[in-house]
């Protein structure tokens, strides 16, 4: 798990990078650290133990098979970034914005997406189980053929999105707002769903 530590900038309480005495905005090596991430992103095998948030990630290929665990990469941008086969564990997706991305055959458990908006974005063929989606906004986004098992997608925003062919059971959807969503060949009387259309 990324280290605890907290930056030594005065006044703010972000986690130092990789245990460091600085948060990634106020490193002097900015631009080192983002490019070391980059390249443990693009060439692998593994993206793990550290904090690095509020950062963009724009138009990357994600080593197929990459090992993200123990990340926090909250409020980060993702534009236009693919994932293949990625296995992800208790990582920290929080608040991100990830616009024109495609996660396929990803393996994600105990991690945290919440609050986090997608747009234009395709989860398909994958297993995101007992992770956290509560509060997400989504926006023309494919969801479908995954297995979101005991997954939380409660008090969410959720527009013209497809869920269909998905294994809902126990993932709940409690006061969640669903306009154009499609449920089709999914399970939702196995979840806890509450729709409103608005």
């Amino acid at each position: 798990m990324f280290s605890l530590k907290r930056c030594e900038h005065e006044g703010c309480d972000t986690y130092a990078f990789n245990g460091g005495r600085w948060c990634y905005h106020h490193s002097p090596d900015k631009t080192k650290i983002k490019e070391y991430v980059i390249r443990n992103f693009v060439s692998g095998p593994a993206v793990r133990d550290i904090s690095i948030t509020a950062a963009d990630f724009r138009e990357m290929d994600i080593a197929h098979g990459l090992k993200i665990s123990g990340v926090n990469l909250a409020f980060c941008v993702f534009d236009t970034c693919t994932f293949s086969e990625t296995l992800i564990r208790s990582s920290f997706f929080d608040g991100c914005l990830f616009i024109n991305c495609t996660f396929r055959g990803i393996d994600a458990r105990y991690s945290a997406f919440a609050t986090s908006t997608f747009k234009s974005c395709v989860i398909n063929d994958s297993t995101v189980i007992h992770s956290n989606f509560m509060g997400i906004e989504t926006e023309d986004c494919d969801f479908s053929s995954n297995d979101f098992y005991y997954s939380n997608f409660s008090l969410s925003r959720l527009l013209d999105t497809n869920l269909e062919d998905c294994n809902l059971k126990r993932t709940s959807f409690r006061s969640a707002i669903t306009k154009n969503v499609s449920f089709r060949y999914s399970n939702p009387e196995e979840a806890y769903l509450r729709k409103e259309d608005s």
